[in-house]
């Protein structure tokens, strides 16, 4: 049989062979290797403070004019896109047509003039006044809502001097963009809070004072939306044909889901003849003050009764 014990200290013999050579070598080779990574250490240093060195050069003396064109060249461009972004998403200005002036006598005047806002995603505050040779109306505010038109009036103005050359004018005008976020369809949110139901609208001439006819119109207004309404407001249009030839306006006091009211307001001065008559409702659907809060009361679930 072989000698076991013998095998295991050969083996043991050569690990310590081993690991006597690679001593020995370290020994005879430190200085040499401390020496060698030292000069490895500063070639590596030297390569670092050149690479800085040419970086600063190349930025400040080298490549500075060239970068600085590309940088102004750069923003100039972002510019020119942010101006080019902001006026194609900017609210295109209100149209109006020509201011007209209704004379009723008595020194009075009624002011007219149609708004048309073609922006889809943008409504207006404004204040405004007709002014004339000589003289303005008094300053007030008004509205308009996205994609629609509206008329603007100013009735029974007085004035002692005859109002000619009737224009107007926009004093101040603030836009307001739609937030997508809270009305994601604008038109179908609009048309839940536009349904107003005008019918019969109608002119008549009931009654004599002082030998002139007094002129009455009438109509029925039908609110077939679930909101009610604080002061709801109506212009009123006597048109021959699509010219307008009389304007007026009304407010009712509130206005309730499902509700019907009859509706009489009477024309005084002169009343040219007509062949239609337009109502129209001036609600600005962004005043939380038109809205009157739900009233309800509280009930019990029977469900819940034993």
């Amino acid at each position: 049989m072989p000698d076991l014990n013998n095998d295991i200290l050969l083996q043991a013999e050569k690990q310590d062979s081993k690991l006597y050579r690679r001593t020995l070598w370290w020994v005879e080779h430190r200085d040499r290797l401390g020496k060698i990574g030292i000069i490895l250490l500063m070639i590596f240093d030297a390569c670092l403070v050149l690479f800085v060195l040419w970086s600063l050069t190349d930025a400040f003396l080298l490549s500075a004019g060239a970068e600085r064109r590309a940088l102004v060249d750069a923003v100039s461009l972002n510019q020119e896109d942010l101006h080019a972004y902001t006026v194609a998403r900017a609210a295109t200005p209100i149209s109006l047509s020509n201011a007209q002036v209704f004379a009723l006598g008595n020194n009075k005047y009624d002011f007219y003039v149609a708004l048309e806002n073609t922006n889809e995603d943008w409504w207006a505050e404004f204040d405004y006044q007709f002014v004339y040779d000589g003289g303005s109306t008094p300053v007030k505010k008004g509205f308009i809502l996205p994609a629609s038109s509206k008329p603007v009036t100013e009735l029974a103005f007085s004035s002692v001097a005859g109002v000619v050359n009737a224009q107007f004018q926009f004093q101040t005008i603030s836009w307001h963009r739609i937030d997508h976020k809270v009305i994601k369809d604008y038109a179908t949110w609009s048309k839940d809070r536009l349904g107003l139901e005008i019918l019969n609208p109608t002119l008549t001439q009931d009654t004599t004072i002082d030998a002139k006819g007094l002129f009455r119109t009438t109509f029925t207004v039908r609110n077939r939306t679930a909101y009610s309404y604080y002061n709801p407001s109506f212009h009123l249009l006597l048109k021959r044909g699509a010219a307008v030839v009389a304007v007026n306006k009304t407010t009712l006091q509130s206005l309730a889901p499902g509700e019907a009211q009859d509706v009489v307001v009477n024309w005084f001065g002169s009343v040219p003849s007509a062949s239609q008559v337009e109502i129209i409702p001036d609600l600005n659907l962004f005043d939380p003050m038109l809205y009157k809060e739900l009233v309800g009361s509280p009930t019990i679930d029977t469900r819940s009764i034993q």
